[in-house]
């Protein structure tokens, strides 16, 4: 039976079947755009043709998958014109639909479980073509692993490897991956789809009317309109005050000022922050003009950054930070704590090491929003600004949410929302005696 495609769908078929040179296809964008019931057509066309293949059809968690993306494969195998019993069977038991002509589908769950962080889960099984539906649910590395293992019986049947993926926009690795290069590399492609391309012309009518009913305008933007800058909502933003417009604007190192380094120690990861503060005619700056990520970090590769951006400058900076670095460290010779670890391998005297105790969440949230208040446009007021190259710190800013009492929800640390490293290390920044004084001077104005 033929199976009738839309113009977006053959151009994903075009590429997974034609193009051996492309071997990624991502297939995303707004909501009822056709794209998992393509994966579908696409994957069963694959068993069927090559006999005693292996096709692997993913998503983030394997309930999710058999609830919705294996009752589409069912509903579009029927439409193909196979039959359960006689083209195909499913085992619940291990999750594997066979096929009469020795063709075998593996459905698998790719969620990064912090049990299994390498994805031993996956073993080493060797599959002929993937199919992930929802990309966007699952991590990059889990995405790169599935790709390693396609390689099954591709030699026997002189085709390449093709790993095609599905997915509606959020704001992480895939929007990087495949929306925002404005060059692809030769062997990815990416197909936007919207739901104006499905061709069920019902079908656009109804779940348009769905789509345009939904209260939160942020999964309007990114369902019916397929927008990828969409910017998720807070329901109670830490930062409050914050604002785009005001806050993210250039700012730069500069040799003639004190440089502040501002830490946060949590080891996934180790987040600072680079920032001057100063005081002159034209009233109170802070600056944070760049920020660092270390993944799986440690003191020493802190200190090696610091060393290879900063080492001419390092005479006049300050560290500051998360107070329990003052904590001793048993695991060294002499129980020295993570800040004089820093300040020995930097050759930094004592003063230079500028740390006071951690606010209570409530009064830290209070100086922030303070200082974020002050600094929206009024030439008088304070300067606050965070370079546009500090991704992750403005992150936090926007998205990390307060709880009832003022303190930050981190029970999910793999939300965005509770993501707050870079947070905690503004924070810290904010509680620097520098800015201290300044706040506190301010509000006496207004007593």
């Amino acid at each position: 039976m033929s199976i009738d495609l839309s113009k977006k769908q053959s151009k994903a078929w075009h590429l997974l079947e034609s193009k051996p040179e492309v071997s990624e296809v991502f297939f995303g964008g707004g909501a009822g755009s056709g794209k998992s019931w393509f994966g579908c057509v696409w994957h069963i066309n694959r068993r069927m043709r090559y006999a005693g293949s292996r096709g692997l059809i993913g998503r983030a968690k394997l309930s999710a998958l058999e609830q919705s993306t294996l009752v589409t494969l069912f509903e579009v195998a029927h439409l193909m014109g196979y039959q359960v019993g006689k083209d195909f069977n499913y085992n619940s038991q291990k999750h594997v639909i066979n096929w009469a002509n020795g063709s075998t589908t593996v459905l698998k769950d790719l969620f990064l479980y912090p049990s299994d962080p390498d994805f031993i889960s996956l073993g080493s099984t060797e599959y002929t073509d993937a199919f992930i539906d929802e990309l966007p649910e699952i991590t990059e590395k889990a995405y790169d692993i599935v790709s390693s293992r396609i390689r099954y019986k591709l030699d026997e049947y002189g085709i390449t490897p093709k790993i095609f993926s599905t997915g509606n926009p959020r704001k992480n690795w895939v929007k990087k991956k495949f929306v925002d290069p404005e060059v692809l590399p030769e062997h990815i492609s990416y197909v936007p789809a919207l739901l104006s391309d499905n061709p069920n012309e019902k079908f656009r009518e109804l779940y348009e009317q769905q789509l345009g009913r939904m209260r939160s305008d942020y999964d309007k933007q990114r369902l019916l309109y397929g927008n990828w800058d969409a910017d998720e909502e807070v329901d109670n933003p830490f930062a409050f005050n914050w604002s785009d417009e005001h806050h993210i604007q250039p700012c730069y190192h500069n040799p003639n000022r004190q440089l502040i380094i501002s830490m946060d120690f949590n080891i996934e990861p180790f987040a600072f922050i680079y920032s001057h503060v100063w005081q002159d005619k034209e009233g109170f700056h802070c600056h944070i003009f760049m920020e660092e990520t270390i993944e799986k970090g440690s003191i020493h590769q802190a200190v090696t950054n610091i060393r290879h951006k900063f080492h001419h400058y390092l005479w006049n900076c300050a560290i500051t930070g998360d107070y329990n670095g003052n904590k001793r460290e048993l695991g060294q010779s002499d129980n020295a704590s993570n800040y004089e670890q820093i300040r020995r391998e930097l050759g930094l005297s004592a003063r230079q090491i500028q740390t006071s105790p951690n606010p209570k969440h409530s009064n830290s949230r209070n100086d922030l929003n303070f200082v974020l208040f002050h600094s929206r446009g009024n030439p008088h007021d304070i300067d606050f600004r965070i370079d546009p190259r500090c991704p992750n710190t403005i992150r936090d800013m926007k998205f990390v949410e307060a709880d009832g009492e003022g303190g930050i929800v981190k029970d999910n640390r793999k939300h965005i929302h509770e993501k707050a490293d870079h947070l905690d290390a503004v924070r810290y920044l904010v509680n620097h005696d520098s800015v201290q004084r300044y706040i506190r001077y301010r509000q006496k104005l207004y007593i």
